[in-house]
């Protein structure tokens, strides 16, 4: 074993965890075909536009590149 002493800005980024809904979000994604779109309804008390960024966010960071849409009522997203 080799122990160095390196500057914090030196040493990479630590990896951020990600949150259970983030992880099913985005198996859920992986699972989805070709023809099929996720239709997202906000938790009680959240709004659509609060789940679109979120899903943006999520997506963005993961590197998955897809389509979002609302129509008031629920997020729908496409690969």
């Amino acid at each position: 074993m080799n122990i160095q002493v390196i500057k914090e800005a030196d040493a990479p980024a630590i990896p951020k965890k990600r949150s259970r809904a983030a992880e099913e979000l985005l198996a859920a994604l992986d699972r989805l075909r070709k023809d099929e779109v996720l239709k997202l309804d906000p938790d009680t008390g959240k709004s659509v536009r609060g789940l679109k960024t979120g899903v943006g966010r999520i997506t963005k960071s993961a590197g998955v590149k897809v389509t979002t849409w609302d129509d008031g009522m629920s997020v729908y997203v496409k690969k």
